[in-house]
């Protein structure tokens, strides 16, 4: 039952009991809780903090959702424990959710979902119940290592179970919030080269982060269950719907730009309406021209495309992004544009054109 140890405290014997283990696997459980509350105040104060004493913490502090996510990360990687211990804690873990509550969300929740999939213990409901409990979540992969979140996000990019439009849906809320966490640009990757998902859907979500708004993705409710989780769902997924993310990281607005060249847009086009773009990210996007230029060079006209190069030289007020287009310009049209950067007025350009001609002499 969902938020059982809530509100009151947490004792090991029943917890033990509740995931089934044995009179060894509670000595090492009883260690793992203990290292993953140590590990829950070297976060928050940055050193272990009660020392020996942690272990008399354990009953007070470990109903709450958010600290038990450290203890549970423990048990989910000590060999000791067995698989089936392993996945009730898991489970446990997601009961706990308390939605709408300041640490109602367990710490590493993802690694914790990521888990279950792999042990495929992850049903799509629960899967929707956790996306849903967490759609106000920043930082989802916090705490993760790339890896784990990358385990997680293809687990639901290949849930086929459920509908495609709808896990695209959850992807863009997901890259969304993922601010500066492990993984971000190998998961708008991962779903713009997917192609179960339709191709004016990817091209949708691409024209909604360069347009700063929410994707138009006609997303459908499940049909209602009478379990606590599917009218959790009926009653609180419609809300997440009508506020998708619309305001895009840096990340998704560059690879916005370029995955709309890679799925088929005209890279002319795009490059000469967007080099002169000023506005928020702008960097990003002239970033993301320079990047399709490389790309998609051998497919463009070489007047426009030297047109675009000198734009980008000449508008480009960041030198890293300058130094760009004078490479490029140096590769597809010639050493004038490398003999051009010596001159630029930033210091580490000219010094990036002097190192060029010297691996050239």
């Amino acid at each position: 039952m969902e938020g059982t140890l809530i509100g009151r405290t947490f004792e090991l014997a029943d917890f033990c009991a509740r995931v089934g283990a044995t009179t060894k696997e509670s000595n090492v459980l009883r260690q793992d809780l203990v290292r993953g509350l140590k590990d829950y105040y070297e976060a928050l104060y940055g050193y272990d903090r009660y020392g020996a004493e942690t272990i008399f913490m354990v009953p007070e502090r470990m109903s709450q959702p958010y600290i038990f996510g450290f203890g549970c990360r423990r048990v989910l990687h000590d060999r000791r424990l067995s698989s089936a211990t392993k996945v009730a804690t898991a489970n446990l873990a997601l009961d706990m959710v308390l939605y709408g509550s300041d640490s109602g969300i367990p710490f590493a929740f993802f690694g914790i979902l990521a888990f279950l999939a792999a042990a495929h213990r992850l049903s799509e409901q629960d899967l929707r119940y956790a996306l849903v409990v967490s759609a106000g979540e920043a930082a989802p992969s916090r705490g993760l290592e790339k890896s784990e979140y990358l385990e997680f996000f293809r687990h639901l990019l290949h849930l086929e179970s459920m509908p495609a439009v709808e896990r695209l849906f959850w992807s863009h809320s997901l890259i969304a919030r993922h601010q500066d966490g492990p993984g971000g640009a190998e998961t708008i990757n991962l779903v713009m080269s997917d192609e179960r998902f339709l191709l004016e859907d990817r091209f949708e979500l691409c024209a909604a982060w360069l347009r700063f708004r929410q994707p138009r993705l006609p997303v459908l409710l499940p049909p209602r269950e009478g379990s606590f989780r599917g009218e959790f769902i009926a009653e609180h997924m419609p809300f997440w719907i009508a506020h998708s993310p619309s305001w895009p990281l840096p990340m998704m607005v560059r690879l916005g730009l370029v995955w709309l060249a890679r799925l088929g847009a005209d890279p002319m086009r795009l490059c000469e309406e967007y080099i002169t773009y000023a506005d928020s990210f702008s960097d990003q996007v002239r970033t993301a021209v320079a990047e399709i230029v490389a790309e998609h060079h051998a497919a463009m006209p070489s007047a426009g495309l030297e047109g675009v190069i000198e734009k980008g030289i000449a508008i480009s007020g960041s030198s890293p992004i300058r130094r760009k287009f004078y490479h490029l310009g140096t590769t597809l049209f010639g050493p004038e544009y490398l003999e051009r950067a010596t001159s630029d007025s930033s210091n580490s350009v000219r010094q990036w054109a002097a190192r060029q001609k010297l691996k050239h002499v």
